[in-house]
């Protein structure tokens, strides 16, 4: 049995849909969350659903953009729970809609994609770590993606995001380690957040696999990374994408 007892995990984007099943997985393993969204009402909701499960949660609104606003949401937190032992950096995503070529996106979306995933989990880190550093221990998880590794077509300010991520990862493992804290990024494949009509045709086209990817995918190895089995491992990127990443283009 995987367990948390008594750890004290920050979620940020706690109220998306990875961040939701992050926020419940820790908690199924005993920890108790602090869960970080730009909506209040996502928080809350989050938050609730933790505590009905007999959970302690708390919600926390919060600008991952902002530092000033990350800073000081952290410090609220040290102070409630009286420790901060794990951050996992769920907040992000790609501008979905407003996708496009770069020669033709938008000045404000690129710098978005930028804040949010890149400046936003360098911000949660900035303010944790040192927390993490004079209790000499830690675990940091970044959520990234396969898009870093590879590519994809109207994704470069998310993909430069995630990749910035992956290589701060590193550099930081360097800088942690020695404080007995680990720090490692999780990517996702393509995680559907509604089911296809044909789920067995679209997880052949996006896997090599059978099924699709889900949410608990992703929070599962999470759990995993966070592990007394898992803490000899630092300064890694784990893609979760059911081979999705393997393969040379044009060939079978």
């Amino acid at each position: 049995m995987m367990t948390l007892k008594d750890k004290v995990a920050i979620v940020s984007g706690g109220g998306g849909a990875i961040g939701r099943a992050v926020c419940l997985k820790l908690a199924e393993a005993g920890a108790r969350i602090a869960v970080f969204d730009l909506r209040q009402e996502s928080a809350d909701s989050v938050t609730k659903e933790l505590e009905s499960k007999g959970s302690s949660a708390l919600p926390c609104a919060v600008d991952v953009s902002n530092y000033e606003s990350v800073s000081e949401t952290v410090k609220q937190v040290h102070q409630h729970f009286g420790k901060i032992d794990i951050l996992v950096n769920c907040a992000g995503g790609s501008a979905r809609e407003k996708m496009a070529e770069f020669h033709e996106q938008s000045i404000e979306v690129i710098h978005n994609m930028l804040h949010v995933n890149l400046f936003g989990a360098l911000h949660c880190i900035r303010a944790v770590s040192p927390y993490m550093v004079e209790a000499q221990q830690g675990n940091i998880v970044n959520i990234t993606s396969i898009v870093a590794r590879g590519g994809a077509r109207k994704c470069a300010e998310y993909g430069a995001a995630k990749g910035g991520l992956i290589a701060a990862t590193k550099s930081l493992a360097i800088e942690l380690g020695p404080h007995n804290i680990t720090i490692n990024c999780v990517s996702p494949g393509l995680v559907e957040r509604t089911p296809p009509k044909d789920e067995r045709a679209f997880a052949q086209r996006h896997s090599v696999l059978n099924r699709i990817c889900t949410q608990d995918d992703i929070a599962a190895t999470v759990l995993f990374m966070l592990q007394p089995g898992a803490s000899y491992i630092t300064g890694q990127d784990l893609a979760v994408d059911g081979g999705r990443s393997l393969g040379l283009r044009g060939n079978s």
